[in-house]
């Protein structure tokens, strides 16, 4: 039988992000989100990375403003540059459904270090049950489109300006520094450099809180786009909108984004485990079982 719905509200810590400095490119977050046995997954303003903010939506160049905080890839290194966006929340109501009884939705509006206004965002936070004990489930969904007389949105990334590896931006999971080595799992094979830049159709991260056992899995919807995976420095994950190539939306194509996740308490250490936990997640497409074959 599955648990009661979990209640957003105790599990996931929303906040504006409006008391950040503007090189941070302050923007909403979630923080903390926890394990049903209180394990604190998310971090904020750590001090190696002051720019990432728990669980949010942050671009590198949106538009040529930066949404992410922090410095800017140029022809000539990373820069601090006068160049820092914010997103800016308004309209926000609980949005219990029922298929997710516990969920939030608002408008978030990106403006630039101008103060003109890029892009509007419509995000949606919701939190569901899950059948397997001391286990729930949350989605983070986005649609943008360009803002008044922006014509189109242009989301470029550090790996488009010639930073290898560097494709990270659009929803971005900062994880605790870790106490010992995490285990990460994908499609592809075990271990970072094996899910970073792939299209997996899901990754798993298992790491230690408090001397417990806790893993995050990670699923997309819609269309597939690479992983953004960190082990070494911090620990960080996301699917990257600007991997390889600019990503361009308008008014009648926007930019669509969302991110599934299943908190688990205890260590998952099979692809098979991982699978089975994400199939129970409502927001997702069904998964194909993991290849058994050597």
């Amino acid at each position: 039988m599955a648990e009661r719905t979990p209640n957003l509200n105790t599990l996931v810590g929303r906040h504006s992000g409006r008391d950040f400095p503007g090189h941070s490119s302050p923007r909403p977050y979630l923080h903390p989100v926890r394990s049903l046995a209180g394990a604190m997954l998310t971090e904020v303003a750590p001090e190696d990375h002051p720019h990432h903010l728990g669980l949010s939506i942050a671009f590198a160049d949106l538009n040529g403003t930066n949404f992410w905080g922090g410095s800017t890839f140029t022809p000539d290194g990373p820069a601090i540059l006068p160049n820092h966006g914010r997103q800016v929340p308004s309209g926000w109501t609980d949005s219990p459904t029922e298929a997710s009884p516990t969920g939030a939705a608002g408008t978030v509006v990106w403006r630039s270090e101008q103060g003109v206004d890029v892009a509007v965002e419509q995000r949606n936070i919701r939190c569901f049950s899950h059948p397997q004990p001391g286990t729930w489930s949350l989605s983070v969904e986005s649609v943008m489109v360009p803002a008044g007389n922006v014509g189109r949105l242009e989301v470029s990334s550090s790996a488009v300006k010639g930073r290898a590896g560097a494709g990270y931006g659009g929803i971005f999971w900062r994880f605790p520094a870790p106490r010992s080595q995490p285990l990460v799992l994908s499609a592809n094979g075990e271990g970072a450099a094996a899910a970073h830049g792939s299209r997996s159709p899901w990754l798993a991260i298992s790491t230690t809180v408090d001397g417990a056992p806790v893993s995050v899995v990670l699923g997309q919807g819609g269309s597939l786009r690479p992983w953004f995976v960190r082990t070494t420095g911090y620990l960080g994950a996301g699917p990257a909108v600007a991997w390889s190539e600019k990503a361009v939306a308008d008014a009648a194509s926007p930019l669509a984004q969302s991110l599934h996740a299943v908190i688990h308490d205890g260590l998952v250490d099979t692809p098979t485990q991982a699978v089975e936990l994400l199939q129970h997640h409502p927001g997702i497409p069904a998964l194909s079982p993991p290849d058994r074959t050597p």
